[in-house]
Parts: C-alpha cells; structure tokens; sequence
C-alpha cells in the first residue's frame, strides 16, 4: 500500500518524544509499504533534515511555518467555523499544504493518509470526493485534557488566560470531528476510553508509544550513582512545572539525607526558564543535547514528577529500557501499563517521592530488581518492533489487500500434463 504520513514539524531528528515516535512507525510501515510524507516544519533549519528520511519515504515534502498577524489569525478562525473548524486549528492551517495532500492522494494512489495530531484534523477536507484513500487521525493526546490539566499550574495570568481559551476552544471539538476519519488512534486504553466517552460511535485503535529496545541496550550492572536524572523539553510548560516542583519541594528533602545528591536537567528550553532551575543548589541543567543517553548512564535515578499534560512519557520507557529505576507521579506514568514497585515506583506527596528516591539510591538490591522487571516489560511490551506489528496490523483490517488468484498453470499443447 501507498500511505501518506501528515505530521507538524519534520520528524528528525529523534531528540523530542513525538520526534522519537514519528520517525519509529515511519520506519516500520517502510518494511512493507510505500511511505510518503509531508511535513509543516518547525523552523527553516528542519530543512538540513529532509535527507535523512529519503531512507524510509519515497517523497519526503513540506511547508514552511509562517508567523501570523493577529488579524489574519482572526480572520482565519473565523472562516474555519462554518467548516465546523476549531479556532484553536488556525494557526496550522495553510492552502499550500492543502493542495499538496491532493496532489499526492490524486497521483500517487494513496491507500491510507495518517493526519498525526488533532490540530491537524482539518487537512482530511483535502482528501478528493470520491476517493477510496483511507482517513486515520492519530491523538498523541487528547488536547483539550492537555489544557485542562495546564489550567492548575501555577503560572503567569497572561498564560494561564491562554490555556484557558484553547481549551475552551476545543473542549468536545475533537471527539466529534474525529467521525470525519475511518480510524482514530491513541496512545493508550485510558485515552482511548476518554475519547470514546466523548463520542462512542468512533472506531479507536491503541498504537503505544514505545522505544527501541535493540538501541537501548541494558546495561548488565547498575553502577552506584548520586545523580538524580530528568529529561524534557523545558519549553513545555507540563515538563518545566515538573522540573521547579522537584528543585522546591522534593530534592530539598533529598539533600537534607544525601548532601552530595546532584538533580540533572536534560532538556532544551528558553534561557530565563533554563536560568530558573540553574539557580537551585546542587542542580545541573544542560539544555539541548545531541545525544540523551551518556546521561542515562550516568544516573542512579530517572524521575518523573509531572502534574499536567498529556498522552504517555517516552522518557519512561527510555530509563527502563537502558536499566534505570524511575520514581513517578501518578500522573507522570499515566496510561502505561505498568505496575507501582514492580516496574518503578509512584509517589505523589513530595516527601513519600523523595523517600522513593533515597530508597532506589541506597537500596541495591531494590534498584536491581526494579530495573530488570522493568526492561522485561519493555521487550516484551513497549518495543518499537512489537507495535509497529500493531499499526501495519490496523492497516491491513482498514485497507485488506485483494486476495491473490491461485496460479494455473497453462494446459500442454498435447492435452498431456
């Protein structure tokens, strides 16, 4: 089959979440069928990065961002109403990206077009009347809960006023205008329940995020460490809450018990953000990196102290995948199925989250268990290899194949075979 992947930002390199699971489903539905994709890109540098995927797409294409007047924001959500558009889809709207979806879906055959991300819904209008081209529009979280759950952070006014506009913006929009796509998929039972709740007519399929187990290799014994490790885009209000709820609340506690313990930021994030954790003694903040995982390596802990956002955290994976303990909110492992004391270990008071911390860096045998459970479940579970199997099997129950005519051979000229 032909199958046209629409993603927001070029997925390469692998350095972000989203990133890491764009590039791994594109890579697996490359083993059997022909790949195409068109991209809106995050800046003009992602350009560098279009060679790199000509090894997995046929065509690899896209559009520049282009930053909008607030007028012609306006004036863009307001044409998108009668079209049953959210106001929050304006801003990823653009004609040329229009037009080149049904150019491709017109000369290329396309059997399946993937729309990833619910602010992209709206391109499914590009697809021709009368075309057989199949529509799949995947949730990497729901995004109105995403809002929702940004609304207690304590931020500024002027961005909690924001959130709170694009999640009234599209609260009970997504869920209804899914009904436009053949297929939705999440990546987990607990969101494809709350998309389901919100509109049972819709047909949902669970691709999990995962992680490339064979990359990751474990590494046979733990090495003793007082580095406590968080990985995330800082410019993602969810991940930076998470990082200063730790720096203020928790890690005070864990130096009071263990003076040497060092906190390891990896993220890339705006200066003054980045500056604000630098600040915190015994804290070490990196920024962007080429390369998360010599920081693994080097960590005795991973911890996940998140309060908001959405989808599932890939970074969760990673740690158990390279073999090492994580301590989570329950909020942070939020739809992986993982089990607490068996996979890692969820604590939501800050001092019962820094008592987990201390226990996994002191307790050996502990660490070593978890971490082993951990990457079991892994392999046999959230590897790159075992869903991709899960997509390219959704496909084929969404676009069956022609089933092929037995061979006959062709009688002998004598009537004698």
């Amino acid at each position: 089959m032909t199958i046209l992947f629409v993603t927001y930002g070029l997925p390469y390199p692998p350095d972000t979440g989203v990133n890491q699971r764009y590039l791994a489903l594109i890579r697996q539905v490359s083993k059997r069928h022909r790949v195409l994709l068109l991209s809106i890109l995050l800046g003009s540098a992602q350009k560098e990065y279009v060679a790199e995927l000509k090894a997995y797409c046929d065509i690899c294409d896209f559009v520049e961002p282009r930053i909008l007047p607030w007028k012609e924001h306006l004036t863009r959500a307001l044409k998108g109403l009668p079209l049953r558009r959210s106001p929050a889809t304006a801003a990823f709207m653009y004609d040329e990206l229009f037009g080149k979806i049904r150019q491709l879906i017109t000369d290329h055959n396309v059997d399946i077009i993937q729309i990833e991300h619910s602010v992209l819904a709206p391109y499914v209008d590009a697809v021709p009347a009368g075309s057989e081209c199949v529509k799949v529009l995947s949730f990497h979280n729901h995004v109105a809960d995403q809002y929702k759950s940004m609304l207690s952070l304590k931020s500024p006014l002027k961005e909690r006023l924001v959130n709170f506009v694009k999640w009234l913006s599209i609260a009970g929009w997504e869920a209804k205008y899914a009904e436009r796509f053949d297929c939705s998929i999440t990546v987990s039972h607990l969101e494809a329940k709350r998309l389901l709740d919100s509109n049972p007519a819709l047909q949902v399929s669970v691709i999990e995020n995962g992680v490339d187990a064979a990359r990751y290799e474990f590494s046979g014994q733990s090495q003793p460490s007082d580095t406590i490790l968080f990985v995330g885009t800082m410019g993602y209000p969810p991940n930076f809450d998470a990082a200063l709820y730790f720096c203020t609340e928790i890690f005070p506690k864990i130096l009071n018990r263990r003076p040497d313990a060092k906190f390891v930021v990896v993220g890339q994030g705006p200066y003054d953000v980045l500056q604000k954790l630098r600040d915190f003694p015994n804290v070490e903040v990196t920024g962007w990196v080429q390369d998360v995982v010599p920081f693994y390596r080097q960590a005795g802990v991973v911890v996940v102290p998140l309060r908001s956002g959405g989808g599932t955290r890939l970074k969760i994976l990673e740690a158990m995948a390279l073999g090492v303990p994580v301590v989570s909110t329950s909020f942070g492992c939020e739809g992986l199925e993982l089990a607490n004391r068996q996979h890692l270990l969820v604590e939501d008071a800050s001092v019962k989250f820094a008592d987990s911390v201390l226990r996994l860096l002191q307790d050996n045998r502990l660490a070593e268990k978890i971490r082993r459970q951990a990457r079991q479940c892994v392999e046999e579970r959230y590897d790159w290899n075992i869903i991709g199997r899960k997509l390219l099997a959704m496909y084929d129950t969404l676009k069956p194949a022609a089933t092929p005519q037995p061979e006959v051979a062709p009688p002998a000229a004598d009537g004698l075979s």
